[in-house]
C-alpha cells in the first residue's frame, strides 16, 4: 500500500491488455510490474529489437560447474523472448532455455535463480509445465531465491525438486489471484460525457469502467479468481506433494521470509513453502555427481569414472504418462479441495445468525445455489423470520418475498443428506471442467 491509501495496482492507468485481467502479482510489486510489462510492449514493437531478443544457437543461462544456472527476475510475462535481464523475463524464454538445458548432455542440473514478484496468468502454464517436464526427465532441478518467488514466481519455483532460499530476507508465497475494477462513471458525469455501450449478449460487457460493478457481474468475477486460485493450490502441489493443495490455500496468499525476526522462527520452512536456506554457491556444490539422471528414462548416466554411459532416450510415450499421472493427482486434489469448500461454504450458512428463524430458505440457498456466504446473508436479513411454529407438510415457501418455492422441511435429515450429495455432485463437477 501506499501513503495515499491505494493499493498499488490502482495508482496509475493500466495498459488495455491487462485492464480487468487477472493477475498473479504480489501486489505491492503492481507498479513495477506495470512498467515492466509497458517497456516489454514497447520493445515489442521495435522489429531490431524483437528479432535480436533470441538465438537459437547460444544458451542464455550460464554453466557453472555443468549446472545450467537459468535465470528468473522481475515480472513474469507472457509475451516476447525475454530472459537473463533485471527487469522482465518472458514465460517464453523460460520454457525454451529449461529444455535446452534438459536436452543438452553436458548439463547434470537445472537451477532457477529467481527472483519476481509474479507475472500474469497467461503463458504460467507451459513454463511450469517445461519445469516439470525435466523433473520427470530425470533432470534434478533446485529453485534458488534471491529476493523472492512471489505469485507466479512460486507457482514456478514449486516445480522444482527443492525451493533454496539465499539468505534470511528471502520472500516466498503470495498463493492467490487478483484482478481489479475501476468505475470511472462520475468522472466522466463530472466532465460531461456520457457513454452508451450497445452489445448484443446479455454477458458481452460486463465489467466495463462506466458503470458501477452489479453485484451479480462482481460475484462472477470473483468466482474466477477463486477458480484460478484454486487451480495454483492445485499445481502448486503437484510440483510439490510436501504442500498439499489444502495447505497453500491456507496460506490466505501470505507471503512468509525466511527468517521472522520477531519470533526467530524459520517460517517459510516451517510452512512448507521452501526447504532450506543456502548460497547458489552452495546449492551447487551440494547437487549430486555420481548420476546425473536417476530416472530410468532419463537422457545420459554416468559411470563411477564419470565417463558418459550408455544413453537412454527419454520417451515422448514416458513423459506423457507421468504426466498424466500428475494431472490426474491433481485433479484429485483439487476436487477434494472443492467438495471441502463448497461444504465449509454450506455449513457457515445454515450455522449463520440471519438463517435463526429462516431455516428452510437457508437450506435452499445453501443446497441449492452457489451463491456466496456473504450474499445470502444479507438476502436472509431482508427476509422475514418464520413463525415459531412447527412446520407442518402443507407450508411452502411460496411466500417469501423472493419468490421461491420448496417444499416444507418434513424431514430435516434427508433433505439435508440430499443437499450434500448435489453439493458434492456439483463440486466435481465444477473442478473436473476446470482440470479438463
Amino acid at each position: 500500500m501506499n501513503t495515499n491509501g491505494l493499493p498499488a495496482v490502482a495508482q496509475t492507468a493500466w495498459p488495455a491488455a491487462l485492464a480487468s485481467r487477472p493477475l498473479l502479482i504480489y501486489e505491492p510489486h503492481a507498479l513495477e510490474f506495470r512498467e515492466a510489462y509497458l517497456e516489454a510492449e514497447r520493445l515489442l514493437a521495435e522489429p531490431q529489437a524483437a528479432a535480436g531478443s533470441y538465438s537459437d544457437d547460444a544458451p542464455r543461462y550460464a554453466v557453472v560447474d555443468d549446472v545450467a544456472v537459468i535465470p528468473i527476475n522481475g515480472a513474469l510475462i507472457s509475451r516476447g523472448d525475454y530472459i537473463g535481464g533485471s527487469y522482465y523475463t518472458s514465460y517464453g524464454a523460460i520454457t525454451r532455455e529449461v529444455r535446452r538445458a534438459t536436452a543438452d548432455t553436458s548439463i547434470r542440473a537445472i537451477v532457477t535463480a529467481i527472483s519476481s514478484p509474479g507475472g500474469t496468468v497467461e503463458g504460467i502454464l507451459g513454463a511450469a509445465g517445461a519445469i516439470r517436464e525435466a523433473r520427470l526427465a530425470g533432470m534434478p532441478v533446485v529453485a534458488h531465491v534471491r529476493g523472492m518467488a512471489a505469485s507466479a514466481g512460486y507457482w514456478l519455483a514449486a516445480q522444482s525438486d527443492e525451493i533454496v532460499l539465499n539468505d534470511d530476507l528471502a520472500l516466498v508465497g503470495s498463493i492467490g489471484v487478483y484482478t481489479m475494477h475501476m468505475d470511472v462513471s462520475k468522472l466522466l458525469t463530472d466532465i460531461g460525457i456520457n457513454v452508451s455501450l450497445i452489445s448484443s449478449g446479455r454477458h458481452k460487457v460486463d465489467g466495463h469502467p462506466f458503470a458501477p460493478l452489479p453485484a451479480d457481474v462482481r460475484e462472477r468475477i470473483q468466482m474466477e479468481v477463486d477458480d484460478l486460485r484454486l487451480m495454483f493450490a492445485r499445481e502448486v502441489a503437484a510440483g510439490r506433494p510436501k504442500l498439499t493443495a489444502e495447505l497453500a490455500l491456507s496460506t490466505e496468499a501470505r507471503v512468509y521470509r525466511a527468517l521472522n525476526p520477531r519470533t526467530g522462527d524459520r517460517e517459510a520452512i516451517t510452512n512448507k513453502l521452501a526447504d532450506r536456506v543456502d548460497s547458489l554457491d552452495a546449492v551447487i556444490g551440494k547437487l549430486p555427481r555420481a548420476s546425473r539422471r536417476a530416472f530410468s528414462g532419463g537422457l545420459r548416466m554416468e559411470n563411477q569414472n564419470g565417463t558418459p554411459a550408455a544413453t537412454t532416450p527419454s520417451t515422448t510415450d514416458q513423459i506423457a504418462a507421468a504426466r498424466e499421472e500428475g494431472r490426474k493427482a491433481g485433479v484429485s486434489e483439487g476436487i477434494k479441495v472443492g467438495i471441502d469448500t463448497e461444504r465449509a461454504r454450506i455449513s457457515a450458512i445454515i450455522g449463520h445468525a440471519e438463517a435463526e428463524g429462516r431455516e428452510q430458505l437457508a437450506r435452499t440457498f445453501a443446497f441449492d445455489t452457489d451463491m456466496t456466504v456473504d450474499k445470502v446473508a444479507a438476502l436472509l436479513k431482508s427476509a422475514p423470520k418464520a413463525d415459531a411454529k412447527p412446520a407442518v407438510p402443507e407450508q411452502r415457501a411460496s411466500t417469501s418475498p423472493l419468490g421461491l418455492v420448496a417444499e416444507a422441511v418434513t424431514a430435516p435429515q434427508e433433505q439435508a443428506k440430499s443437499g450434500w450429495s448435489k453439493a458434492v455432485a456439483a463440486a466435481n463437477k465444477r473442478f473436473e471442467s476446470i482440470a479438463g
